[in-house]
């Protein structure tokens, strides 16, 4: 059913784009580990190859070129919705509204890697890399659809394609993040916590940022709370513990770099003292 049970439609569920059995997904197997390894591999190799990126004539392209893929990417998982319906449930589309933080993460990506915007980036880089890695070793969405179909490959450069854009931008770009703008992140969080709270308080059965038990299968968010406001609380404490984290991380790295700069920086000096020296005593 679809419009809360106000118009019937068929959907066409079986084919590329349709969806198998349940458990079609395995956890934990070659295909859920794959992707991962795939994106670690792209942000090594990114990384290596920063200087020959960032000074090639076509970098532009290449950042459009990853846009636009992100983008259709998105959209595509709703031009599929309209084809197959909602997998595991009903067929109310409603409880698939695009008000999930992976949506919205692989938007922001898109739109980070066509214009550039250091806001977008201030909010994926705190989203993708605390509560954006979840879906990483808990893809329980996706159990009725493994590699066999598009959703398995939807899914997968949904998530790890935001992940890939932020790393992109700070060795390409040079994009550094500033600690003071985490606030950008819990603002776009809050705002989408109160509208997923709306929703599920008003549409049957609605799982929106998995703040009741509404999520197919297993999941890490069903040993959760199930007062999602109790729940949006635990996220906020979690995503905030993740960050403190890695907040420290990136302090480290940075202040063990500008120690080595400096030494560098008083060695450079100590030899030009030195040749100074050696020429004035030449001359002597």
């Amino acid at each position: 059913m679809f419009l809360a049970g106000t118009t019937s439609v068929e959907f066409y569920k079986s084919g590329f784009f349709g969806y198998g059995e349940k458990g079609d997904f395995k956890l934990y197997s070659f295909w859920h580990f794959l992707p991962i390894i795939i994106l670690i591999l792209a942000i090594i190799l990114t990384y290596i190859f920063r200087e020959k990126i960032r000074n090639c004539k076509h970098e532009s392209t290449i950042r459009f070129i990853i846009g636009v893929f992100l983008l259709i990417i998105e959209m595509s998982y709703f031009w599929r919705l309209l084809y197959v319906g909602a997998e595991g449930k009903d067929d109310n589309l409603l409880t698939r509204l695009p008000f999930q933080v992976c949506e919205w993460t692989c938007i922001f990506a898109s739109l980070l890697m066509l214009t550039g915007n250091k806001h977008l980036f201030d909010i994926d880089c705190v989203v993708c890399l605390t509560i954006g890695i979840f879906p990483l070793f808990i893809p329980s969405v996706i159990q009725y659809t493994g590699p066999l179909y598009y959703r398995y490959y939807q899914f997968w450069f949904e998530h790890i394609g935001p992940i890939y854009a932020v790393f992109y931008m700070i060795f390409v770009k040079g994009y550094k993040y500033e600690f003071k703008n985490v606030y950008k992140a819990y603002i776009f969080l809050i705002i989408l916590a109160v509208i997923s709270i709306i929703l599920n308080n008003n549409i049957p059965d609605a799982g929106y940022l998995y703040l009741t038990n509404g999520s197919i299968g297993t999941s890490f968010e069903n040993i959760l709370p199930t007062n999602q406001y109790l729940r949006a609380l635990v996220y906020a404490l979690i995503v905030t513990f993740i960050f403190i984290i890695e907040a420290l991380v990136f302090y480290v790295i940075r202040k063990k770099k500008h120690i080595i700069i400096v030494d560098n920086t008083k060695d450079i000096v100590e030899n030009e003292k030195w040749e100074l020296y050696e020429n004035k005593r030449i001359k002597l």
